[in-house]
């Protein structure tokens, strides 16, 4: 009986961030995991990167610590990267709950702001989620370890279990 419980009970969150590695995760989990009695919650962090990534020289494209302190000034360009990085998000958001229809997913999109990391946590703790699936793209250990790792900071600070899908 506590195992039928445990089943009908399931808080599944799946992070999303538009990419094809999460995608691949939304449909492996579709298709191997789900189960019509789970709760959905598709977590999508919008994480603005305007205000670090105003670089003159490259288009906005990229961070350089010489030039960022003054294009951090130019607030006119800083809203509208903040506006396009909005409207991204809400593309983005639309898209997922078109896949959780062809998946035939019965889920909710909830669309958080920060450090893509800590929201998704926060979000997994207030909906009292019972795991975690993740996307992973794969990439190696430097960068990792120099830009950080979403999927690799929700395994080691998640209380839950944690499913990392590598495509």
């Amino acid at each position: 009986m506590d195992g039928e419980r445990c089943i009908q009970n399931r808080v599944v969150v799946i992070a999303m961030d538009g990419s094809t590695e999460a995608e691949s995760a939304l449909q492996w989990y579709a298709k191997n995991i789900y189960q019509k009695e789970d709760q959905v919650k598709v977590v999508y962090c919008l994480h603005h990167t305007s205000h670090y990534t105003m670089d003159p020289s490259h288009g906005g494209s990229g961070w350089n610590p010489f030039t960022t302190f003054w294009a951090a000034n130019d607030t006119k360009t800083m809203a509208e990267k903040f506006e396009k990085e909005s409207q991204n998000a809400t593309k983005v958001t639309s898209h997922i709950e078109k896949l959780l229809q062809k998946f035939e997913i019965n889920g909710k999109v909830i669309r958080v702001q920060g450090d893509p990391g800590h929201a998704i946590l926060t979000t997994t703790e207030e909906c009292k989620a019972t795991c975690i699936v993740i996307g992973s793209r794969g990439v190696g250990a430097f960068r990792r370890t120099v830009m950080g790792s979403v999927s690799d900071y929700i395994l080691h600070h998640s209380n839950i279990p944690v499913l990392v899908y590598r495509h």
